[in-house]
């Protein structure tokens, strides 16, 4: 149940998760996670165990015993039992205050996951069964429209916000059907599978320019508003349906109607109701009643027969949707396409998913560096293959694999998502040996598996085998571990956190102040040795700069304990800040231009401690240390410039074009940079980015860089300079959010505090993982969590004084298992 990155409302979900994950408070909500592949949820959870999805079921029945005190005992392995014993202690002592998610649309399922949560006391607490009707969709009905389509049955088909072509389990013949209707009208916005095989194509205003109303929570309906007029000569397909069932009504008037009856175009001005609905985003739908769950009697014991009986083959699949490609709908958009994914750091590909067990045992390639490609194999569900490149993937239960929805697109010969390869100077596609245009990764919805009314996304018996290929995936971070790197990511057990929460800053055996060795005698004990050190801050080889002191100091802190990994900061970052987008053989020699990437580091099972023990040198532990554990803990750290007080880039530019504000920014003048790139070699944190190309303007990267098309320029910020080629660039920290906060705090006559002043990145963090502020306020949020005792620098031994702080990230877990 990867409710963190894929569920409907998955950002109001992680904002409410965070909310339960704050070490000071002195409680923290425990997450097990029980899955497949390795998840956006699963990275985050306390514990978390590999299951094969046909396991799945036998999980969820054995917690219910567990629950219900009938203990665990069935085909699971020890290790997953012990897992679950632990699981059911944890909701059992939790009580009504505990919820069990399943992310799997099996019917069976989701009845022993309420048969738990009504054990539980859950029920009207953390689940209530109001009915939101969000989706209302049917698998069979889908068929049955396939089938009266292939008849001649249906004579005229409007087909709105949807992609059957594309996603549909019965793609295939859905499109062969739909040759056989007489009038089929599309209203995408692209000539996407669907609509390019439709005979009208009617587009409907894009989601930015567009009146609508949607349906999130209970007893309230919000309202969707335009943020601009429409760019083309579009109609919303609701008013294309108002026009054609000959209601003389624009859609705005049928919506202000719809939430404020009796509603006139006469009082567009004066309508309260409406008016007040707009202002607030939403508007009261009234209660909404109760359904009746259905979960017990006959219907629970049929259940857990069903998936107690459910097999497994040598190699199970477990299909999924990235969080920022979701199901295909993104595929179009290659800022997302070279966003990397939040766990592999793969960018503009799909790819197999597969435990390095079985990599190593299948004899291919276990590591994926910059021009290290991976191997391929050929995988089967039934009569149907297809081959894909395979990715080592810690976290991924073994005899299993993993492959991404929403991939393969452009099967009709559209331009969608196929700008992965520039292959000519003038930005042409990689093309097949037919010369068609070779689509970015493969389409697997035909292996979704279709039960009555719902899709799972699985499949129990499937073959691997190798091909002797290979294929270069574009992977943005191919360091996975950071065991014995404690100055990089710091990290304890609730436990502990709380035995020396009251412990004065870099006290805590859980953030040690760093120091170094001197050769005097600090410690006054008559010898100089390595006990004799001081704290970095003693260290300065440069003369004091006011700026700590006198007006603002922007700066900002990352809790580490709730950045989820989500990369919407990533995304947030390079749209204000026009980063261009370089596409995949650009990223694949690390070019990529993110201003701000999200680290993902996994644990290991080796330590210094163990190699100690066995007799091994320090430099062969740090190498095993670099393999991740099979099912290792996860870390998400943001990174970004540092903004350092005593920045090594500074003193190296030979033209002064990066340089120390007296607000604290470290800043770039880039019409003085001539391209040194000494300011990326002297930066410990490799934040820098160089422009190599001048990929706004040159031809090659036009297929996929909004900036070279003259509607899509109108993205680009006109706060912000467009870079040319031979400058470089890092993170600003939104300098032009924060003059745009003094202009308006001017205007008001306030002083400048925290609700006025903001940048990107935080603005975009659903769970307050990332605070900006001023440093030198002492009633701004950024200045107090600075002050906490959880507080740190990466790489503080180096002693370049950053603005940016991380917080100690904290798991409940018991002690010593962090």
């Amino acid at each position: 149940a990867d409710f963190l990155a894929t569920f409907a409302d998955a950002v109001y979900y992680e904002g409410e998760w965070a909310k339960n994950r704050n070490p000071e408070s002195g409680k923290m909500s425990r997450m097990h996670a029980f899955e497949t592949n390795m998840s956006l949820t699963g990275s985050n959870a306390d514990y978390r165990t590999m299951v094969k999805p046909s396991d799945h079921g036998k999980v969820a029945t054995a917690l219910l015993n567990a629950v219900n005190g009938q203990g665990t005992a069935g085909t699971l392995s020890k290790g997953v039992q012990s897992a679950i014993e632990a699981a059911a202690k944890d909701l059992k002592g939790a009580g009504k205050r505990a919820l069990v998610l399943a992310g799997l649309n099996d019917l069976n399922l989701q009845r022993v996951v309420n048969a738990i949560n009504e054990a539980l006391g859950a029920i009207e607490t953390t689940v209530n069964f109001e009915r939101n009707d969000l989706y209302q969709g049917s698998s069979n009905d889908l068929i049955k429209l396939t089938s009266d389509m292939s008849t001649g049955r249906v004579k005229t088909l409007i087909i709105a916000d949807c992609n059957p072509s594309y996603d549909a389990v019965n793609a295939t013949a859905f499109s062969a059907a739909l040759e056989k209707v007489n009038l089929t009208i599309s209203t995408s916005t692209l000539s996407d599978e669907t609509a390019s095989r439709c005979r009208i194509i009617a587009p409907t205003h894009h989601w930015l320019e567009s009146w609508g109303d949607l349906q999130i929570e209970d007893g309230r309906i919000d309202l969707v508003q335009p943020t601009i007029s429409p760019l083309n000569n579009t109609r919303g397909w609701g008013e294309s349906l108002l026009v054609w069932s000959g209601q003389a009504m624009d859609w705005y008037t049928f919506l202000r109607q719809t939430h404020s009856p009796g509603y006139t175009p006469d009082e567009m001005y004066t309508c309260n109701n409406w008016n007040i609905a707009v202002h607030n985003g939403f508007t009261d739908s009234g209660a909404i009643g109760q359904s009746t769950p259905n979960y017990s009697g006959k219907s629970l014991i049929s259940a857990v027969a069903d998936l107690n009986n459910k097999q497994g083959g040598a190699f199970e699949l477990a299909l999924y949707e990235k969080s920022t490609m979701g199901a295909g709908q993104h595929a179009a958009n290659p800022m997302l396409q070279e966003t990397p994914d939040p766990l592999t750091k793969v960018t503009w590909d799909n790819y197999v998913t597969m435990a390095h067990s079985d990599v190593d045992a299948m004899g291919l390639n276990g590591f994926i560096g910059q021009e290290k490609p991976a191997s391929v194999v050929r995988v089967t569900v039934g009569s149907e293959s297809l081959e894909l490149p395979v990715f080592p993937m810690p976290g991924q239960m073994p005899g299993t694999i993993g492959i991404a929805l929403g991939y393969g697109r452009g099967a009709n010969g559209e331009n969608i998502g196929k700008a992965a390869f520039q292959t000519a100077e003038n930005g042409s596609f990689m093309t097949d040996e037919l010369g068609n245009m070779v689509p970015v990764g493969q389409n697997v919805f035909g292996w979704v598996n279709a039960s009555g009314e719902f899709n799972h996304h699985h499949q129990f018996d499937v073959t691997v085998e190798a091909t002797g290929a290979t294929y270069p995936l574009a992977c943005t971070q191919i360091q996975n571990t950071f065991m014995g790197r404690d100055s990089i990511v710091k990290e304890t057990d609730m436990a502990s956190f709380f035995a020396e929460r009251n412990a004065k800053k870099g006290e805590a055996s859980w953030n040690k102040l760093i120091t170094l060795a001197v050769h005097e005698d600090v410690n006054k004990d008559g010898n100089i040795d390595a006990q004799d050190a001081k704290p970095t801050e003693a260290f300065d080889l440069w003369h004091e700069h006011p700026v700590e002191n006198i007006g603002h100091r922007w700066g900002m802190t990352i809790d580490l304990t709730t950045c989820t990994g989500c990369s919407a900061c990533v995304t947030a970052c390079h749209i204000e800040n026009n980063v261009p987008v370089v596409g995949k053989d650009e990223v694949r020699r690390h070019r990529d231009m993110h201003w701000l990437r999200i680290d993902r580091f996994f644990s290991s099972d080796y330590s210094l401690e163990r190699g100690e023990e066995e007799g091994v040198g320090v430099i062969s532990s740090y190498r095993k240390m670099e393999d991740p554990a099979a099912n290792p803990q996860t870390v998400h750290m943001p990174m970004m410039c540092q903004h350092c007080n005593h920045a090594p880039c500074e003193t190296v530019c030979p033209v002064a074009a990066t340089t120390h504000s007296n607000e604290g920014f470290n800043q770039m003048t880039y019409n003085r940079c001539i391209g040194t790139r000494y300011c990326a070699n002297n930066c410990p944190y490799k934040v820098r980015r160089f422009n190599w190309f001048n990929y706004p303007g040159y031809k090659k990267f036009g297929n996929f860089n909004p900036a070279q098309d003259s509607l899509m320029r109108m993205v680009l910020n006109p706060d912000v300079t467009v870079r040319s080629r031979g400058v470089m660039e890092k993170c600003s920290l939104c300098i032009q959010m924060v003059q745009s906060s003094k202009l308006e705090a001017k205007k008001r006559g306030v002083p400048l505090t925290d609700d006025l002043v903001s940048c990107a990145c935080s603005t975009a963090c659903s769970t307050g993982a990332i605070s900006f502020g001023d440093l030198n306020d002492p009633n701004s949020k950024v200045a107090k969590t600075a002050k906490n005792n959880r507080s740190y620098h990466a790489l503080e031994e180096i002693g370049v004084k950053p603005n940016i702080f991380y917080m100690t990230k904290v798991r409940n877990v018991e002690p010593n298992e962090a």
